[in-house]
């Protein structure tokens, strides 16, 4: 039977070899770059995109959870911007084995994320999402006012942009109107990671854009537009607040960006269920979009409120200091961190109530809860700070628990903390001092005065 060993042996081999090709196969290669302290000599050139992390907190910390996160979504940045062949080179930096570069960028928590363009630090503050890094790749790495060529391609951007953007419009793109394009090509420089701006000529626009004066500058949102009026304020202010859309989401990372010109009137809803129309969720966010749509027609109104949505009621916690029902409405001022609560039941909530409510709040009728007294502030230090907003939350959850389940609630923390506290009163209770009599008992005493006695009769 040598002939069926052999046979048994080469298919060992074959299989072997297959399985070495497929983990092979399977091993695919990253598209993340290992920078050293060489990249400060080069970071001046071309577009990087560098993670700074700490690599040993991140490998040998579990309590990292941060970096954990962080990795793969790092790992399909790469690759997602490598298969659209970008010119950015994706990296990551280890901080533990390379200092001085750590310290020469300034780094001062993990993990942090960068863009360099041509030696500008743009340090992205946005959300640790594979879609989100993408999208503020793409617009760091792309122009700072880009050109629009023709009338397909304006009509394909309105389409297919799905966020704001800026045309600046003159008769000739090459002279142009320096004074107003000096402003607007400087605050493109400091928006263009996060909002998209453009120059175009006149005759790119369609006949239904009315254009009064050349130049100007329009901005398409939510298939409209809007052009600057140089009477109501300087265009800086106009383009920080009309860079946002009808009801964008608003994250604890860009809360400050959308609320900085106009106060913020939240819905309190969640990302699944506000698409459904059935729900009391979707139809709370419909109702209140609805209510949006009103208000930008309102002139005055439009200029001191901005929609929005958050997702979940965590944030509008934080700001109410208790906890929020879901869905809500909530108008929070995000430079004097005050807010208003409307008392009307969502049931029934119309949007003629919440433009009432709007123009209370703006005539002064309805008083502000919250502010920055002092008080306040130390409520808020404590719920900002990490180890107390974990602490709330966990109060939080023990408020929910027992509010579904409170035998159950009592059951788990009552038990434990009995336990606790008989302990803690035999150890109070127990008398640790020492009676002189139970060292030196009586019948010791005794024999010792004998012996002396006989001592005496001795001499």
């Amino acid at each position: 039977m040598w002939w069926l060993d052999r046979y048994f042996n080469g298919f060992l081999i074959l299989a072997t070899v297959q399985v070495i090709n497929v983990v092979q196969a399977t091993n695919i290669p990253s598209q993340v770059i290992e920078l050293n302290d060489k990249f400060l000599q080069v970071k001046n050139d071309g577009l990087w995109f560098v993670d700074v992390r700490d690599v040993s907190a991140y490998f040998y910390a579990p309590w990292c959870a941060h970096c954990k996160r962080l990795a793969p979504v790092w790992e399909h940045v790469g690759h997602t911007l490598a298969d659209r062949q970008s010119l950015v080179r994706v990296a990551k930096l280890d901080c533990t084995r390379y200092t001085n570069t750590a310290s020469a960028l300034n780094i001062r928590g993990y993990p942090t994320i960068i863009f360099f363009r041509n030696g500008k630090e743009m340090v992205y503050e946005g959300e640790r999402k594979k879609e989100s890094i993408i999208d503020f790749a793409i617009k760091a790495a792309g122009p700072m006012v880009g050109i629009i060529e023709n009338v397909q391609q304006l009509s394909q951007m309105r389409r297919n942009l799905k966020e704001p953007f800026f045309v600046y419009v003159d008769e000739n793109q090459d002279t142009g109107f320096p004074e107003l394009f000096d402003k607007y090509s400087s605050i493109a420089e400091m928006l263009f990671s996060s909002t998209r701006f453009f120059r175009a000529k006149r005759d790119v626009f369609p006949k239904a854009v009315s254009i009064p004066e050349i130049p100007s500058v329009i901005v398409f949102k939510d298939s409209e537009y809007l052009i600057y009026q140089r009477e109501k304020g300087s265009l800086s202010d106009w383009i920080h607040s009309e860079r946002w859309s009808l009801m964008p989401l608003v994250a604890p990372t860009n809360v400050k960006e959308v609320g900085r010109m106009r106060m913020l009137v939240l819905a309190i809803v969640n990302m699944v269920e506000r698409r459904n129309g059935t729900t009391q969720v979707g139809k709370f966010f419909s109702l209140v979009t609805n209510a949006a749509q009103m208000v930008r027609k309102d002139s005055y109104l439009s200029s001191i409120f901005q929609f929005g949505w958050l997702d979940g009621n965590e944030m509008a916690n934080n700001i109410v200091l208790s906890t929020v029902n879901q869905p809500g409405l909530l108008v929070f001022n995000v430079t004097s961190y005050e807010y208003y609560s409307c008392s009307d039941a969502v049931s029934v909530m119309t949007e003629k109530r919440i433009i009432t409510f709007l123009e209370q709040i703006a005539a002064g009728d309805v008083l502000p809860l919250g502010g920055r007294s002092l008080s306040q502030r130390i409520k808020r230090l404590c719920f900002e700070l990490n180890g107390f907003s974990t602490g709330f939350q966990l109060f939080t959850n023990i408020a929910e628990m027992f509010s579904a389940q409170p035998l159950l609630t009592l059951c788990l923390l009552g038990v434990p903390l009995s336990f606790l506290s008989l302990i803690t009163y035999c150890i109070c209770s127990t008398d640790f001092s020492v009676d002189r009599d139970e060292i030196y008992p009586d019948e010791d005493d005794d024999s010792f005065m004998s012996d002396e006695e006989n001592h005496e009769k001795e001499e």
